[in-house]
């Protein structure tokens, strides 16, 4: 039997895995419902819910961190392990709350729980959320633009459980059909609700007419191992590639009669020394003078800021005609055990610096990044301000709700996705993209070292973009686009979009501890009931003799 409950648990998490993007069959994102359900299931039973409720963690966190092997098996198995306690803390909370409010309590352990996975200090992953398998159905996840995806993520893990309790009435009677009947159809009523205010948010920060920008990315189509397994040559293959996959095609781009607005190159384009922050304010900073046509296009690529002692990876924005680098922007938020590696900075410092030595043999980069500071947008040569994020920026709300805030009236991601060698974190890192765009009813523009590149609308719609296509390409690959512009200003109602998710992780923490109280305290009752009936029973035998 309890090999059984845990293969049940098991297919539990591969049904919620499946609905994850990219969902491998068609309408597989509907199995996030189903999938939730289960875990609500194990969390209210009696029968080792919390062993149940790791092995399900475990098993979603495998199916859908799967392609992270390629950069490192280490972190995978660290993902899948440290991601099962999660869901082992929200059936924890879950378990602490009455029995008449648990699919509320489900609800808020769902939002919690993955928030709280989100923006775990040193160790945050945000992906595989439950609202991010519906990211091809971005009228329903309106919801994003009201709370976020805590909020949505909440509502979902509602419609579940009531979901689960309404089948579990019809079923065997159990718990009583009408109120099961009246929960459900109030929390696919909240749910309605939010869709529509989230609708109604978004359109109070709708494009005027004629407010369009031109966008041409260039994907590259090659794996950064091309240029490290190179050896001594590096430099060569290097500047091969920059020459015939980056440079040719925006040569081509300006020459074929298209003045875009922008053309984007991805993230680590450029590999030289770090640019200086100082030298681009000062206007000192310049690459490539001379090399393209002369129009107003202007550039923005991937490369590395140094800011006193401290390097980031950044973005900037270049001055075709005459080469000049004018603007800059850091990445925010860098990725653990890639760009940083989690607590060793709490190591002694020869030992930190032997770990990060090790990591850059397996990756070819070092492992001591530091995040940059905000920067004000960039903007196009006609004034148009828009904001450049690295990567990981893209996959949290704050760096793209500052760009928006600040009056980024568009926004671009650039972005190194090799090392997963087309797995699913692609379609999982589009999926984060649309709901950026929905947070801030802004268009977002992501240009990828070889896939997934693509332009999304304000309103979430995939606007065009190119199939993913795993490195090594034969040769890089052009997508152009006009999108609308938004007004820079993000829609109401901010503060809850904010606040959300801390909320909820707030709550599943103190549901968790006082479960973890209560267990306690249970446990140090059971011990004491046999030692006072031993104490009870040594009395009775002393007083009969």
């Amino acid at each position: 039997m309890k090999f059984s409950r845990g293969i049940a648990a098991a297919l539990g998490g591969l049904l919620l895995g499946l609905a994850a993007p990219p969902a491998v069959v068609p309408m597989a994102e509907w199995l996030v419902l189903p999938g939730l359900a289960v875990w609500f299931s194990i969390a209210v039973s009696n029968q080792r819910a919390l062993r149940s409720s790791y092995i399900f963690g475990c098993v979603y966190m495998a199916w859908f961190s799967w392609s992270v092997r390629h950069v490192m098996l280490p972190a995978y198995l660290a993902i899948v392990l440290v991601g099962g306690l999660y869901f082992l803390l929200g059936t924890a909370a879950v378990r602490a709350a009455p029995k008449r409010m648990r699919t509320l309590a489900f609800a808020i352990a769902v939002g919690g729980t993955f928030w709280l996975r989100a923006m775990m200090p040193e160790i945050h992953y945000p992906h595989g959320q439950p609202c991010h398998a519906l990211w091809q159905w971005p009228s329903l996840m309106r919801i994003v633009t009201v709370g976020g995806e805590p909020l949505m993520n909440a509502l979902l893990g509602l419609v579940a459980a009531t979901g689960f309790e309404l089948f579990s009435s019809w079923r065997v009677a159990a718990p009583a059909w009408r109120p099961s009947l009246a929960r459900f159809w109030g929390a696919l009523g909240l749910a309605g609700l939010a869709v529509v205010t989230g609708h109604l948010l978004g359109a109070s920060v709708a494009p005027t007419e004629a407010r369009s920008v031109r966008v041409a990315l260039i994907e590259p189509g090659y794996h950064p191992t091309e240029i490290w397994d190179a050896g001594e040559n590096w430099w060569k293959v290097y500047e091969r590639l920059v020459a015939e996959r980056l440079v040719a095609p925006t040569i081509e781009i300006l020459e074929g009669g298209s003045h875009p607005d922008l053309i984007l190159w991805p993230e680590s384009s450029l590999l030289d020394a770090p640019f200086l922050a100082s030298d681009i304010e000062d206007g000192r900073a310049a690459l490539m003078s001379g090399t393209f046509p002369e129009s107003s296009t202007r550039l923005v690529l991937g490369a590395s800021v140094k800011v006193g002692d401290v390097v980031s990876p950044g973005a900037l924005l270049v001055e075709l005609q005459r080469g000049r680098v004018l603007q800059y922007q850091g990445k925010q938020r860098l990725v653990p055990g890639g760009e940083f590696l989690p607590f060793v900075s709490w190591l002694p410092e020869s030992w930190a610096d032997s770990i990060r030595m090790a990591f850059q043999r397996a990756l070819g980069t070092p492992a001591n990044c530091r995040p940059g500071t905000p920067r004000a947008p960039m903007q196009t040569s006609a004034g148009v301000p828009f904001g450049a994020m690295l990567c990981y920026d893209n996959a949290f709300p704050e760096p793209a709700a500052a760009q928006v805030a600040s009056g980024a009236e568009f926004l671009v991601v650039l972005s190194n996705e090799a090392w997963y060698r087309g797995g699913a974190e692609l379609t999982q890192l589009v999926a984060m993209t649309v709901v950026r765009a929905l947070e801030n009813s802004v268009p977002i523009v992501r240009c990828t070292l070889d896939g997934h590149s693509v332009a999304v609308g304000q309103d979430g719609q995939v606007l065009a973009g190119l199939e993913i296509a795993p490195a090594p390409q034969s040769q890089a690959r052009i997508l152009q686009v006009s999108i609308d512009r938004a007004t820079g200003a993000i829609p109401p109602m901010a503060w809850l979009r904010r606040t959300c998710g801390a909320f909820l992780g707030l709550l599943v923490a103190l549901g968790a501890a006082h479960s973890v109280w209560r267990w306690v305290r249970i446990r140090a009752a059971s011990k004491a009931l046999p030692a006072a009936a031993s104490s009870g029973q040594s009395g009775a035998d002393s007083g009969g003799s």
